[in-house]
């Protein structure tokens, strides 16, 4: 097996990623790269030549160049499949083929001969991407996830998933397990969601309660979110929507947007207390993380209040 050469002084390493880095700022679009095609070009020559050095970060940074087509790496969109690979690909990198789409193959391919260099990020992203794949590639990612010596509680999680992908629903329960109880909040999460559905284990809401307050405890935001809405339905009890307001607060200064939304709206709703401004806010936070706060306030039945008249104010 090839063997890692990742000096920081490698030349075109550092050009590689430089122009990388600048791309994903959006200088491109604001103007400061004049030509766009040659910077690319210039960029994916330098990686190419590193990863031809055995540098397993040139080898990361061509595979997120390639995803970026699938899914942007900040401001960049990425570049095209070109065959430079073609020559320098080991032959365990070749047993990763999606015909119907040539970048995640060229990603996938690189994120693994930057694993099989002891990239252990690489390995991640070559797990997480592989779910957008076919099932051989699936196969090679929990392959290589289950080749990590002493895996991290992280690394199992994602194992889980794998799993999970692969419809291995008794592995993934185990591989969640074991991560959970070596303090994976996300696989703690998950187990909720197996011990409330029944997968991988019997269904249990005993266990299911006691892993969502337990990731709700570690701050977990879905966990959160999900403590807040037992408060809010009175899943456990009474509704308390005071209570549910305060768990819906953790989880949006955690950065669950659902949660920024509902407190918006329950607001406007005057379910708790709130101004129309705190309410905006909460629902400007939800805008900024991606959540699409129109679909919350229209199942509530309220109008936008950055549409409507101060008068419409709730009370504080």
């Amino acid at each position: 097996m090839s063997q890692p050469n990742d000096q920081p002084n490698d030349p075109d390493l550092s050009r590689g990623d430089e122009l990388l880095q600048s791309f994903a700022r959006g200088d491109a679009m604001i103007g400061l790269i004049a030509d766009i095609p040659g910077a690319e070009k210039e960029m994916m020559d330098a990686l190419w030549a590193a990863a031809g050095r055995h540098h397993s970060g040139a080898w990361t940074s061509i595979g997120d160049a390639h995803i970026a087509r699938l899914r942007p790496v900040g401001a960049f969109e990425g570049v095209d499949v070109d065959g430079r690979g073609d020559a320098i690909w080991s032959e365990d990198a070749r047993r990763i083929v999606d015909t119907e789409q040539p970048q995640l193959e060229c990603a996938l391919r690189a994120y693994f001969e930057a694993s099989r260099l002891g990239d252990r990020a690489a390995t991640m992203q070559l797990a997480k991407m592989c779910r957008y794949s076919n099932v051989d590639n699936k196969r090679i990612a929990r392959q290589t996830l289950e080749g990590l010596s002493d895996p991290t509680p992280g690394e199992v999680y994602q194992l889980g998933l794998v799993q999970n992908w692969l419809g291995d629903m008794d592995g993934s329960g185990k591989s969640h397990m074991s991560a959970a109880g070596r303090g994976d909040l996300d696989a703690q999460f998950e187990l909720f969601i197996y011990f409330t559905q029944g997968v991988g284990f019997e269904a249990d809401e005993a266990q299911a309660t006691a892993w969502l307050e337990r990731a709700a405890a570690g701050s977990h935001p879905r966990a959160l979110f999900n403590v807040g809405a037992a408060y809010a339905t009175g899943k456990n009890g009474e509704p308390d929507l005071n209570k549910a307001a305060e768990y819906y607060e953790r989880a949006a200064q955690h950065g669950n947007a659902r949660a920024a939304a509902t407190l918006g709206v329950m607001m406007l709703t005057r379910e708790i207390d709130g101004t129309k401004e705190q309410a905006i806010s909460w629902l400007e936070r939800a805008d900024a993380a991606g959540y699409d706060t129109w679909e919350a306030l229209d199942n509530a039945g309220v109008d936008d209040p950055r549409e409507s008249s101060s008068d419409d104010e709730p009370d504080a």
